[in-house]
């Protein structure tokens, strides 16, 4: 079988995984990839000529906000490239590159949408962003949510089109947007066990304090992915409440760019105002291939999103054996029910969870102490499976 991905830029980030993921997962079990992108990093490159036959770059870097003007300029190329490698499926992921499909003749497509912003726009309203950064911010979600829907409103509307929610929760998002319910289904990511798997966590520990040149104390958080709509000054928050339950005894290390400059600073001053300089370290950048050691170093990790499609966080986390607390949006709850950790869901119900989550935080921690989480392991598809399952579903579309 041949599969074309039409992708947009490869350079990092959640969809660059999942795309990287899936087609090394389809050349496992046979499947001849072909990509089409407006760009591939040059590691990512070198990365997926082992698993690919051809690689089309036909763009520089493209956004929600500039993707008609892309795929209006572009799908005449696009065209010609499917008559020369005459695929027998097509994938566009993410969804904001879906009207492709309505310029290409009768070949099955999915179309992958790695998340709505519904959540986001109910609540970003309140992140403690400013000035220009602010404007740009909420703009940005909404015309991104606008364009992203318009577009998979006309790609579902052909017979051999169906979109894919990586999240049961994403897919109702989608139906409640006008998205057709028997044009929607939903396949969750899938995890790399072969890079997220348990390990020494001593080990782990003194490997992570090496490389970050921090100290760890007894108990140690994590949080990955940091920024505004990922609740990072709740989570902030909740930890200035927990230290005056719990004590002191704790790291919680944040590992992610923190976002736009004015959110940065608020974050900052957090930290310094409740202080908790010792408790939180802020490790900016870190490279994916070190996030297994972060994951086995920590004894849980804590998603606080106030949106999410599908978080490659929570099944690496739990690969690695490493519990989770998350709040009920995207995939997150969907995992945690899979692992039977669904007590560990924090239900947002308004914008300051702070304390539902500091509450939750002590209770894991408790649960940790008395439960060597050494002995935790908890079974997460892997990508093959995922691959598979997208197969069938191509079988399905294809009659």
């Amino acid at each position: 079988m041949k599969i074309l991905h039409i992708t947009q830029c490869l350079y990092e980030g959640g969809v660059t995984n999942v795309v990287i993921n899936i087609i090394k997962a389809f050349s496992k079990i046979g499947v001849e990839n072909i990509i089409i992108a407006p760009d591939v990093a040059e590691e990512m490159l070198r990365q997926l000529k082992r698993y690919t036959s051809s690689v089309y770059l036909i763009g520089c870097s493209v956004k929600p906000i500039d993707s008609f003007k892309y795929i209006l300029t572009k799908w005449g190329l696009v065209e010609e490239i499917v008559q020369h490698e005459n695929p027998d499926a097509i994938m566009i992921q993410p969804g904001w590159l879906s009207l492709f499909s309505h310029f290409l003749s009768s070949i099955p497509t999915v179309v992958v949408v790695h998340g709505t912003y519904l959540n986001e726009i109910k609540y970003m309203w309140f992140h403690p962003l400013k000035g220009v950064e602010k404007v740009r911010y909420t703009m940005g979600i909404l015309l991104s949510q606008a364009i992203e829907t318009f577009q998979l409103k006309l790609a579902s509307s052909k017979k051999d089109t169906t979109i894919v929610a990586v999240s049961r929760s994403a897919k109702e998002e989608l139906i409640r947007l006008g998205i057709s319910q028997d044009k929607v289904v939903s396949i969750i990511n899938g995890v790399n066990k072969d890079i997220f798997k348990p390990m020494n966590k001593d080990h782990a520990r003194s490997l992570v304090e090496e490389l970050f040149k921090v100290k760890l104390r007894n108990k140690v958080l994590l949080h990955v992915n940091p920024g505004p709509r990922k609740g990072t000054h709740i989570l902030i928050k909740a930890i200035a409440l927990l230290k005056k339950v719990y004590g002191d005894d704790f790291t919680l290390l944040i590992a992610g760019r923190l976002g736009p400059r004015t959110y940065r600073e608020y974050i900052e001053n957090m930290i310094k105002q409740l202080k908790l300089v010792n408790n939180v370290k802020l490790l900016g950048y870190v490279k994916r291939e070190n996030l297994p050691l972060l994951y086995n170093a920590a004894d849980l990790t804590v998603v606080p999103s106030y949106s999410e499609g599908g978080p490659l966080i929570v099944p690496e986390s739990l690969a690695c054996g490493t519990p989770v607390i998350a709040t009920n949006v995207g995939g997150s709850p969907e995992y945690l029910e899979i692992v039977g950790l669904r007590d560990w869901v924090i239900e947002i119900h308004h914008y300051d969870f702070s304390k539902e989550l500091a509450l939750k935080i002590y209770k894991l921690l408790i649960y940790c102490e008395r439960n060597s989480s050494n002995n935790f392991h908890y079974q997460i598809q892997g990508w093959n499976d995922i691959a598979s399952t997208y197969l069938n579903l191509f079988k399905k579309i294809n009659g």
